[in-house]
């Protein structure tokens, strides 16, 4: 008779091979990520798209001021583009939130740049013993200039996470999001083309459903025609404002089922069939949990 003991490890054994397989698998079916493109907005102001974050790229003769730089596997190929578009050194780097695509290059830069985030995401930074920590924090609004052009960096409330900062290039009328608004999930794919993909709220550091609405009508109180999201292509404002809308339709759609007693996996149904959400993406994972908790209050 086969000994107990030894049956229990080779069901473990055999289990952690079967996961070590499936990851592997996994790993293999997902499509690599696209090469980094530059998208330029106007003469001083560029977008380095690709895998990680967006980055916006805002040329002054004095300097660069950017708007996050990506995972730290990114620098490289993100420094070559960078020195095709100007020799200027990157004088600020403005991270909007505190994941790690948006931020892993900072500790790169900190003995050249001045990091800046808002005090919620240099917190949430701390506590996850993440590289890069930024050396100046903000609470509600902070001012740059550089070569005589303003930026103008914001927290407008809890949105994707509670330390959420949008960038605002006065000159350029051009506002860059983070991840409270995106067009694209995080290597700048779009599957199912609706305007609402990629909402993801990341209910560990703070984010909200509700906060994501009032967040996004003190944006539209800004003079601007082009806003940059986290990930994705840049939009105009036409294309902000419906957003809005959808933020409301979806809020109020999740609301009713919830009220109504209808089960999380209806509401996955409802979102994947009425606003094209992808049902395997983030925001359907780690979201919906916390959006139906958050309206159902």
């Amino acid at each position: 008779m086969m000994n107990t003991r030894f049956m229990a490890t080779f069901a473990v054994t055999l289990l952690t091979a079967s996961a070590t397989v499936a990851v592997a698998q996994n790993a293999r079916d997902q499509p690599p990520p696209p090469p980094m493109a530059i998208d330029k907005v106007s003469d001083d102001l560029y977008v380095i798209g690709g895998e990680g974050s967006n980055v916006t790229v805002y040329v002054t003769d004095e300097g660069v001021v950017l708007v996050d730089d990506k995972f730290d596997r990114n620098y490289d190929e993100l420094q070559a583009k960078l020195k095709s578009i100007t020799d200027k050194p990157v004088k600020y780097v403005i991270n909007t939130h505190p994941h790690g695509d948006h931020t892993g290059g900072n500790a790169k830069r900190l003995s050249s740049a001045q990091i800046i985030a808002h005090t919620n995401a240099s917190a949430a930074m701390i506590k996850g013993k993440q590289p890069g920590i930024p050396q100046l924090t903000y609470r509600d609004h902070i001012r740059i200039t550089l070569g005589g052009k303003e930026v103008i960096a914001s927290h407008f409330g809890p949105c994707h996470t509670d330390g959420d900062t949008f960038v605002y290039f006065p000159a350029a009328r051009v506002v860059s999001s983070g991840d409270c608004f995106n067009t694209a999930d995080g290597q700048g794919r779009n599957p199912t083309g609706s305007s609402t993909y990629a909402f993801y709220i990341d209910y560990n550091t703070g984010g909200s459903l509700l906060g994501r609405a009032r967040v996004a009508d003190t944006v539209l109180t800004l003079d601007f025609d082009t806003v940059i999201p986290g990930h994705g292509p840049r939009t105009n404002r036409a294309g902000f404002v419906s957003w809005r809308g959808d933020v409301d339709a979806i809020t109020n759609r999740i609301r009713e089922m919830v009220r109504g007693g209808r089960s999380k996996d209806d509401i996955s149904q409802a979102l994947v069939s009425e606003f094209g959400w992808d049902p395997t993406g983030r925001a359907m994972v780690a979201s919906l949990d916390g959006m139906m908790a958050e309206v159902g209050r």
